[in-house]
């Protein structure tokens, strides 16, 4: 698929997919450019209350790489420098959000080319989150990416030994009053 016809399937699949229970999608917009950091391919607006989603997308027609990582974690911080700045002007002329927004990058490929930084976002990042697409009839099919996890495999003194200035509280299981470190299977 072109680019211009995936950006299209991603516009067509978003408001119903992203829209789950009372959330109503409010805006989706194609090649939104992102001041001081470039377009995205899609910018989806989303509200529940008072609290607003700004999802920024972009879709590969192939795989994910480190390099679309740098160039949205780029646009996550302008667009909420942007928003700041826009924020600070309101205040000064006596205004004041009666809203929260949250703001997320969004990328989407045939797949994703895992590595430390990708497997880590993937799992414990949530400003930035990873999806895979596929062919599904005359559009797309998006799925969520998980890479693996690291935390399962360090040990537990590695683990307190990360940041010693922090103070770690043991909560290993306890069986008749004693710790029990818990075992990997």
């Amino acid at each position: 698929m072109s680019k211009n016809a995936l950006v299209a399937a991603l516009a067509a699949w978003a408001p119903a997919a992203l829209s789950p229970g009372r959330e109503h999608t409010l805006d989706v917009r194609r090649r939104v450019r992102i001041p001081g950091a470039g377009p995205v391919d899609l910018l989806t607006i989303h509200h529940a209350g008072d609290r607003f989603t700004i999802a920024l997308w972009l879709i590969e027609p192939g795989e994910i790489r480190e390099s679309a990582v740098d160039a949205m974690t780029r646009r996550l911080h302008a667009f909420e420098a942007w928003y700041a700045d826009l924020v600070e002007h309101a205040e000064i002329q006596g205004f004041g959000p009666s809203h929260r927004i949250f703001v997320t990058g969004n990328l989407v490929g045939r797949a994703v080319r895992r590595g430390p930084l990708v497997n880590l976002l993937s799992n414990h990042g949530s400003a930035l989150r990873f999806w895979t697409w596929k062919r599904a009839g005359a559009g797309i099919e998006v799925a969520p990416f998980c890479g693996t996890g690291n935390a399962q495999a360090s040990s537990r003194t590695r683990l307190k030994g990360l940041l010693p200035r922090l103070t770690w509280k043991d909560v290993g299981e306890r069986v008749d009053g004693e710790v029990r470190t818990p075992t990997r299977t």
